[in-house]
C-alpha cells in the first residue's frame, strides 16, 4: 500500500455547471487541464496545482466539450451556439 497522499484541487472562477475537462499528457511544463462550461468560456489551467493559465473568449452558448492535443499546443471547443473553435 502507498503512502502517498493526494490532495484535491479546486478550481474556482467558472459561473455556471462544469460539463466536461480534459487533460494534456505530461510536457517540458508539466501537464495542463481545459475545462468545458455552461457560462461558455473554456478554462485553462496548470494540471497540477489548478493555477489559472487563460480563458477562452468567443463563444455564444455553453460549451460542452473540449480537446487538448497531447502536447498542449492546441485546443478546441464545442458549443450551443453550433460553433467549433480551435
Amino acid at each position: 500500500m502507498s503512502s502517498f497522499k493526494q490532495t484535491p484541487l479546486t478550481c474556482s472562477g467558472h459561473t455556471r455547471p462544469v460539463v466536461h475537462l480534459d487533460f494534456s499528457d505530461n510536457t517540458d511544463y508539466g501537464y495542463f487541464l481545459i475545462s468545458a462550461c455552461k457560462d461558455g468560456k473554456p478554462m485553462l489551467r496548470q494540471g497540477d496545482t489548478g493555477d489559472w493559465i487563460g480563458t477562452f473568449e468567443g463563444h455564444k452558448g455553453a460549451v460542452w466539450g473540449v480537446a487538448l492535443n497531447k502536447e498542449a499546443t492546441v485546443a478546441a471547443s464545442g458549443a450551443a451556439d453550433f460553433e467549433a473553435k480551435v
